[in-house]
Parts: structure tokens; sequence; C-alpha cells
């Protein structure tokens, strides 16, 4: 019985003697056990992967001999010499290279020139767009009833140089900034020295909505505002609130004009007009219903010619006119003259730029323009270029020279030529930012064509002659619409993504034959169809 016991405690169980396992702990068994469990795992996923790599690549050849692809076959036909392999190797590799190379070019462009501009297909009617802002700057700048500007002290001949264009400001320049005091001098002097809106408007006429209203002793009240440009003080027709600035700038305007306030708009670049019809009357910027001199803007203008200097305006006598979106400054090197004893027809034509909204995904840079609210501007409330440079040149003059005056310095010119040439197409690196102004994405602009006629006066008509006035001293300016469509351009993508996917797939299926099916293929041959033969030898036929 002995013997037996002993024999049988002397039995080797794997790792242990059967008369050790007095001796084991639970926990070294149960640890054991379990190192030969994860033991088991590994070799059983070594062994998937090694059947998975090898149906991946029968698979795959499967899928080239048997496969939709176009001359692939012939590769790996048995039955064929090996002259004739090495041919249609040669073959396929040429159709490939053919269709990447067209591909490359199919991206390349898509990249460089991701959208084009077109022709709306649909024309637009006027009432969707605004009617254009009219500024009227007197050439008429410093009364002689206000000053003799020969008879000044050097300050207020300093003054008068910043708007008399006959005088050389350069012989009265400063080396010192203006003070506080002498700005409000020079604000004051201009005020009072310019003709005020009164002297200069007579009869105006604007037809809002279907009503024809006439107005004589209101023009300046309802129609015209007061503001400064670099032409002096001249008077605005359809401007935007604060002139289209930001709050930043109430308290510079209401030196000039009190009533100066920021009120909402309905209105923006955009999103355009509320589209609701009939539109709602008073809507800023105001619009017409209609082209024609009737629905248009028309100003009897006044130029007391006694109150001329020529030390001053030299032998100009006259306005300057300027036409632009509601939305752009009026510091406009494009303007128009209007001459006296004329009649001045004005016939607008507007220009409309849109974007489509899935341009957007695009970086400025890649589309070259901006959305509204992708760009605020320190000044001016809405985002157009010229805008957009004037803020710079501002920002600028006022970084380098802590001052702002109505010629800017040098250094500013020169700095922003440089960022307009760093920005243009030949020396702009791909995705490198932007550092100059590039246009708003949705805008307006508007061209002109002007037309004079003679006025001839009536001395015995108090209507045709309001208010007495000599030869040279009265003209009459119209402005209207052409015609009451028009056709704006259009900014789009140039491939969409149904557009590019259709592209692309054409150039594979027309080289090489590729298509939806091949992909299926693929993913059947060398994913689906590996896995399952893999996990199968694997696992089901160890049980």
């Amino acid at each position: 019985m002995k013997r037996k016991d002993y024999i049988t405690s002397s039995q080797y169980l794997r790792d242990f003697y059967i008369k050790d396992f007095k001796y084991i702990s639970p926990e070294v068994l149960r640890n054991k056990k379990n190192d030969n469990k994860s033991s088991g795992r590994t070799e059983a996923c070594t062994l998937f992967v090694k059947l998975w790599l090898r149906e991946v690549l029968k698979g795959f050849k499967q899928f080239l001999y048997e496969g939709s692809l176009h001359g692939v076959k012939y590769i790996f036909e048995p039955s064929f010499s090996y002259n004739e392999r090495v041919t249609w190797i040669i073959i396929v590799v040429i159709s490939i290279s053919i269709c990447a190379m067209n591909i490359i070019q199919l991206v390349c462009k898509w990249t460089s020139t991701p959208f084009v501009n077109v022709i709306d297909s649909l024309p637009t009617p006027i009432w969707a767009v605004p009617f254009p802002s009219v500024v009227l700057c007197p050439h008429l700048h410093i009364k002689l009833s206000f000053a003799n500007v020969s008879k000044l002290n050097d300050m207020e001949s300093f003054f008068a140089s910043l708007v008399c264009p006959q005088m050389d400001e350069r012989k009265f320049e400063r080396e010192e900034r203006l003070s506080v005091v002498e700005n409000k001098m020079l604000q004051d002097f201009i005020l009072k020295g310019s003709p005020t809106c009164s002297d200069l408007v007579k009869v105006c006429h604007w037809r809002s909505g279907y009503d024809t209203a006439w107005f004589r002793n209101d023009c300046c009240e309802k129609l015209l505002k007061p503001i400064f440009t670099e032409y002096g003080l001249c008077y605005t027709f359809n401007s935007l609130p604060l002139n289209g600035m930001t709050n930043e700038t109430i308290a510079w305007q209401k030196t000039f004009n009190r009533i100066s306030s920021s009120d909402p708009l309905e209105w923006d670049l955009d999103s355009g007009y509320p589209k609701v019809f009939p539109p709602k009357p008073g809507t800023l910027p105001l619009r017409v219903m209609a082209s024609g001199e009737v629905n248009g803007l028309s100003i009897e203008l006044y130029l007391n010619t006694s109150e001329h200097q020529y030390d001053c305006d030299g032998n100009n006598v006259g306005f300057n006119v300027l036409i632009s979106s509601p939305t752009d400054h009026v510091y406009t090197s494009t303007i128009l003259r209007l001459p006296m004893d004329r009649m001045t027809t004005i016939e607008v034509s507007p220009i409309t730029y849109k974007t489509d909204t899935s341009l957007r995904a695009l970086s400025p840079d890649q589309r070259q323009c901006f959305f509204q609210n992708e760009r605020k501007l320190q000044y001016y409330e809405f985002y157009t270029d010229t805008n957009c440079k004037l803020d710079l040149r501002i920002r600028e003059t006022m970084k380098h020279c802590r001052c702002v005056l109505y010629n800017w310095p040098i250094k500013v010119g020169e700095q922003l030529i440089y960022a307009y040439y760093a920005d243009s197409e030949e020396q702009r690196q791909p995705h490198e930012g932007a550092t100059s102004c590039y246009p708003a994405c949705n805008d307006i602009l508007y061209s002109t064509q002007v037309y004079y006629s003679d006025l001839i006066r009536d001395h015995n008509s108090g209507k045709a002659n309001v208010g007495k006035s000599n030869k040279g001293e009265k003209t009459h300016i119209n402005i209207h619409f052409y015609d009451d469509m028009f056709l704006g351009q259009h900014r789009h993508a140039q491939y969409d993504d149904y557009y590019f996917a259709g592209a692309i797939g054409g150039l594979l299926s027309l080289f090489l034959g590729f298509s939806i099916i091949s992909v299926a293929e693929l993913v059947y041959f060398v994913m689906l169809k590996p896995i399952h033969i893999a996990f199968k030898d694997t696992y089901y036929k160890k049980r």
C-alpha cells in the first residue's frame, strides 16, 4: 500500500509531481492555467495572420485575373507566352501612366482655380439692388464772403491749402501735428467756409415707390446729408447710417452732421433685401421699382459765382459727382465733372458679383474673396476692397505717424504697393495668407454713361427760374437706371463633389475599366474572403 502511494505520488504531471500538489497554492495553478490559455491565443492569432496574408495575396491575384479591370488578366494568363505577357505589362503600365497624369492635371486645376465666373442665366430686376450713392461736391471750397484766401494768417492758410486745389500745400505745411483744439478749428473753418446744402440745392425730385413727390424746401433735410471727403465738404444721397462707417466714428461724424445715428439695417451685401413684396418703403439703402428719368434722382443745383476765388479754385467752376455703391467709401478717384448751364443725364447700370455659399468651405486665399463675416474692418461696417484699402491706410498712418491727414504719407503708399505686389498671382505662394485686400464675395458696382444737353433759361417763368441766377450759376442733373433688368455675374465652384468624382471615375473607367463593381470585387477578394477563410481554418478546424 505504501509502495503504491509512493509510485502515485512520484508520477509527473506536466511541470509538477503529483506529490507536490499539496504544497502548491491555488493561485499558482490558476496563473499557470492562464499562461497556457494566453499562449494558445497567441498561437491562434499568429496562425490567423499567416493564413490571412496568404489568402490576401491569393485573393489579390484572383482579383487581377478574374476581375473586371481591362488587360490585367492577360498578364497572368497561363496560355500566353513570356513575350505576350511582357507586351501586356507595357500596355497596362502606359495606360495607368496616362490615366495618372490626367488625374493629376485635373486635381491641380481644381486646386489652383477652384471657381469660375459666369454670367447669370436669368436677369435680375433693378429693385433687387440699391440705387447708387450720389455725392455732390461743389468746386467752391472757401466762400469769398467767409474769407479771402489771399489775406489769411499762417494757420488759416494751412487750413485753406488742405481743400483748395489751387493752393500749394507744401508752402504752408507744418512740422507739428495739429492739437485737439487746432483740429476743431480746422473743421469749423471748412464747415463755415463751404457752401451749405441750401445754398446749392434748389429743386430735387425723387420718386419713392409709385408716388411722385417734388421737394423744394426740404431736399437737404430728407435726401441729402453732409459728408467730409478729400474734396472738402460734400453732400451725399442714399448713404447708409454713419455713411457706412462703424460706431467708432460717430463722434467725428456729429461734428459735421448733428443727426448722425447708427440705425440698424435690414439689408446687407450677402443676403440682400428682405424677401418681401411689395417692398417696405423707406428701407435703406433706397431703391427704385423701374428705370427711366422719372424713376431716378433729379436735382437742380445753384452755384454763386460771386463767391468764387481764383486763388483757391482756379478757373474751374462746377461740381464733382461721385457715384458708387452705398457700402463703399466716398474717397474714390473715379469722379464725374458736372458743368454749369448744362443738363447732365447719367444712366447707371448695376453690376453684381455673387458667390455660391458652397465656396465658403474654401479659404479666402483659394477663392480670392471675403464674405462679410470673415473679415471685419476697424472703421467700416461693410467689407469691400476699397473700404479695406482705406481702412488699411488709416491704420498704417496712425501706426507710423500717429495722425490722420488729408494727404497720406508716402511710406504708407509704398507699403500698400508692396502688399498688392506680394499678393499678386505671380508672387503669392500656395496657401499663403493674403496681405492686401481681396474683393468682397458679394458686391455691387455701377457703370455709367453720361450725356450733356444745353439749358434754356426762361426769365419770364418763375417755375423754370427758381431764384434769380446769372449765367454759369445753375445746372441740372438726372441719375437713373438704364434698364429694368440686368445680368449679373456669378462665381461658383468649377468642379463640385459630384462632377469631380464623375471626372475621376470617367478617367479610371476609360483607361482601366475601373468602376464601382471593381471596388466591390476588390473588397470581396482582398478583405472579406481572406478574413472568412483565415477565421474558419484557425478556430473552427481546432474544434
